[in-house]
């Protein structure tokens, strides 16, 4: 299954920028082993902005709710860190269901 997740960072008032970057990159380190691995397969930060989308691709919801809680920007910054996940599909697929649905088979 493939999912659209999006993270939206938020610094701690008690925290430095640079306590914040050693963990973002941590994090970072983290996410370019999940895209070497095949997990992430996709991986952009938001010009202007402590947000990042990724697509990852994993066997069901119960991996991804495990893999969002083992990143390490999740296990140290906590609730300082938005997520919202979506499951996707290819547009193609929908669309040719919309075909079949109006021309039929």
């Amino acid at each position: 299954m493939q999912y659209f997740v999006q993270f939206d960072i938020h610094q701690p008032v008690d925290m430095s920028r640079e306590e914040l970057f050693t963990i973002w990159l941590e994090e970072a380190r983290a996410a370019q082993g999940a895209v070497d691995a095949g997990v992430v397969t996709n991986l952009w930060k938001v010009v202007g902005q402590r947000s990042i989308f990724a697509v990852l691709d994993l066997p069901d919801h119960t991996s991804l709710d495990r893999a969002l809680e083992s990143l390490p920007i999740i296990q140290k910054l906590g609730s300082s860190v938005d997520t919202r996940a979506y499951a996707i599909r290819p547009y193609s697929e929908f669309a040719e269901e919309v075909r079949v649905a109006v021309e039929g088979e």
